[in-house]
Order: C-alpha cells, then sequence, then structure tokens
C-alpha cells in the first residue's frame, strides 16, 4: 500500500476516533434530556451538582445551543466525508485529498473549541462550591490524567 494512502486512512481513523469521543463527552455532560422523564439508571453529571431552578434554564438553553452546533458539525462532516471518498476513489490527487483532510481536521477543531466554549459556559454559571464538583467531574468522567486543577472557585488559567 502506498505511504500516502496509509497516511490518509490513518488520519480518517484518527479524526472519526476523536469525534466519537467527543461525542460520548458531549452525551455525558448533556445527559438525555428531562430529569423527570429519564428512565431509571440514565443520569447526566451535572445531575451530582444540584442545580437551582435558574441554573437548570439556562444549562437548558445551552444545551439546545450545543445541540445546533453538533447538527451543523455532523452535516459538515458528512459532507466532507462524502468529498474525501470521492476524492481517493477518483483520480489521485494529493492536493485534493490533503484539501479535504485540512476541512475535516478544521470542523473537528471547531467542534471541540465549542464543546470547550460549552463546558466554560456551565462552570461560569456554576457557584464556588459547584465549579469545585464540576471540575472534579471533568477529571474524572471526560479529562482522565489532565493536571490537576486548583480546588478552588477561581477560574483554571
Amino acid at each position: 500500500m502506498r505511504p500516502q494512502v496509509k497516511t490518509t486512512i490513518l488520519l480518517s481513523a484518527l479524526a472519526l476516533s476523536l469525534a466519537l469521543n467527543l461525542s460520548l463527552a458531549i452525551g455525558l455532560l448533556r445527559g438525555d434530556g428531562d430529569r423527570a422523564g429519564r428512565a431509571e439508571g440514565s443520569f447526566c453529571l451535572l445531575d451530582r451538582l444540584d442545580l437551582d431552578p435558574a441554573q437548570l434554564e439556562r444549562l437548558e438553553e445551552m444545551r439546545r445551543e450545543m445541540a445546533a452546533k453538533r447538527a451543523a458539525y455532523w452535516k459538515r462532516a458528512d459532507a466532507i466525508k462524502s468529498e474525501l471518498a470521492g476524492a481517493i476513489c477518483g483520480r489521485p490527487n494529493r492536493k485534493a485529498i490533503d484539501a479535504r483532510l485540512a476541512r475535516y481536521a478544521e470542523n473537528q477543531a471547531d467542534m471541540q473549541r465549542a464543546v470547550v466554549d460549552h463546558l466554560r459556559g456551565v462552570n461560569a454559571m456554576l457557584r464556588p462550591d459547584q465549579r469545585i464538583a464540576f471540575r472534579a467531574l471533568l477529571r474524572s468522567e471526560m479529562f482522565r490524567g489532565i493536571r490537576a486543577l486548583p480546588e478552588t472557585g477561581a477560574a483554571p488559567p
């Protein structure tokens, strides 16, 4: 197999893996709807924070905004993957393949930035005691292995 094809396959697999991990992380934080309407055993990590009604309302608004961003991300990703498949199967053109891989990577980076912005927004709406618990959830459930954040109410550097 040619090195360029191997590189394309590897980068595509890594991008898809990253997209899946990102989706799972969002799903864990997002939960699956209203607390009262959830099936037994279903949970959202943010349920552990004892959010007040105003915070729950703001969180639902943030979730709707994030859902729209995810839908746009997947629409772009599907289009780019389709174009990439066409470029791979068409006449060999490394520049065309690389351009689509770059677009795919940028789309992925845009989604990662959106997730970070969403998490920063969640952090900003929390009380100081909730922020400590939220950071612990991020470390234990989403960002395993990152360096410890100070256990204060202050924003991380």
